[in-house]
């Protein structure tokens, strides 16, 4: 039985050599994942967030009665910073006008309002998407609020004026309602907690079905396959030699990582649940490993093989949220992402890292990604060939 296993350490520690002596492969494997760590955690360091900053609209009152001006203070309260189109300076010639977010608050505002008329208002966001609803949110947010306040003058019995406004304005309410997030994080993980965790799973894809299986079928074309088969070992033992030097090399790839990731260049917070993260990452690494022995065990030269697997890596990174944060992206493409190997992973490290959830949250993406790696790695064996 010991020299069984002996076997089976002595084929899996002489692909790991080889392997760490090619160049490329070295590179891939220690050097461009900091380099990406560093650049994509710069470039996206809080560009993920909502944030908390002011951002200028341009109000074209053409009521200028006390409610409009009670809407601007709100606005203002909601985190807009209020402009007049006489304070845009002039276009000089060739220059292009400068974009505001726009709102126009018609005219007999006030009136329309004491009356209890309908008031229809104009925005005109800068852009689609996510931060254009999040201004569109605080306008309407701003409006419903001088409603509110017009509300609670008149269930006083009084008449709306600048002063009973005012009135209704600091009046303490009876209900109140605090939200409090489940974990203790409510931000969408950008800058090095995306960039780092997201970078490594792709990275450890890459390497694998690159040069994992372009390995595997340049032993075959150089016949070094057909002699361990004339060897004194069973096919088992050669298909979990070769397993076990690939997931050597996905070891050694996480384990490099996550200790650069704490230099201070990086500072990375893995969390609470650092273990599970590992148990996580293993598990990724167990998945990928199988499936570099099926990709090598199924393509005809390592050409092919390489660029499959950078196929597959772009494509499967892109959708499970290597690159971005799943959680800005449609809901169709966040469904999407819980069909792909990659999306487990990092649905499961988002959940460990940046929302800080238990380590029991991970446990179904863990059981999910060992079993998809042991369903691999026996359709792996099966397809193994020597020639």
């Amino acid at each position: 039985m010991v020299s069984y296993f002996n076997a089976i350490a002595l084929l899996a520690g002489t692909d790991l050599k080889l392997a760490l002596k090619d160049r490329s492969t070295f590179m891939w494997l220690f050097i461009m994942p900091a380099i990406f760590f560093y650049f994509i955690g710069t470039v996206t360091q809080g560009g993920m967030s909502i944030g908390e900053n002011k951002v200028r609209l341009l109000v074209e009152n053409n009521d200028g009665g006390f409610l409009s001006r009670h809407f601007e203070t709100r606005l203002e309260e909601n985190l807009f910073d209020i402009i007049r189109p006489e304070d845009i300076p002039p276009t000089g010639a060739g220059e292009e006008p400068a974009v505001y977010r726009r709102l126009t608050i018609p005219p007999d505002f006030t009136a329309q309002l004491k009356a209890d008329q309908q008031v229809n208002i104009s925005f005109v966001g800068l852009r689609n998407g996510l931060g254009n609803q999040y201004d569109f949110f605080r306008v309407q947010k701003a409006a419903f609020s001088v409603l509110g306040d017009l509300i609670v003058v008149k269930s006083d019995g009084a008449v709306a004026s600048p002063e009973t406004l005012l009135q209704a304005t600091i009046k303490p309410r009876p209900v109140q309602l605090h939200v409090t997030p489940a974990g203790r994080q409510m931000q969408i993980p950008s800058g090095f907690q995306q960039a780092i965790p997201g970078t490594l799973v792709m990275f450890v894809l890459l390497v694998l079905l690159t040069s994992g299986a372009a390995a595997l079928v340049d032993d075959r074309e150089k016949q070094l396959l057909r002699r361990l088969a004339s060897a004194p070992l069973t096919r088992a033992q050669v298909v979990a030699g070769k397993w076990v030097g690939r997931m050597a090399l996905a070891t050694i790839q996480i384990g490099v990582a996550i200790g650069v990731s704490l230099t201070p260049l990086f500072d990375m917070q893995w969390g609470a649940a650092l273990p599970m993260v590992v148990v996580i990452l293993l598990a990724w690494g167990a998945l990928c490993t199988s499936l570099a022995l099926l990709l090598g065990s199924l393509s005809t030269t390592d050409n092919q093989a390489a660029n499959l697997g950078a196929f597959a890596t772009m494509t499967l990174a892109a959708l499970g949220g290597c690159w971005w944060p799943i959680e800005v992206a449609p809901a169709w493409m966040q469904q999407l992402q819980m069909f792909t190997p990659t999306g487990w992973t990092m649905d499961a490290l988002h959940q460990l890292i940046s929302f800080e959830m238990p380590w029991q949250s991970a446990l179904p993406h863990m059981a999910t990604l060992m079993v998809a790696a042991l369903l691999t790695a026996w359709a792996a064996s099966k397809r193994f060939r020597f020639v």
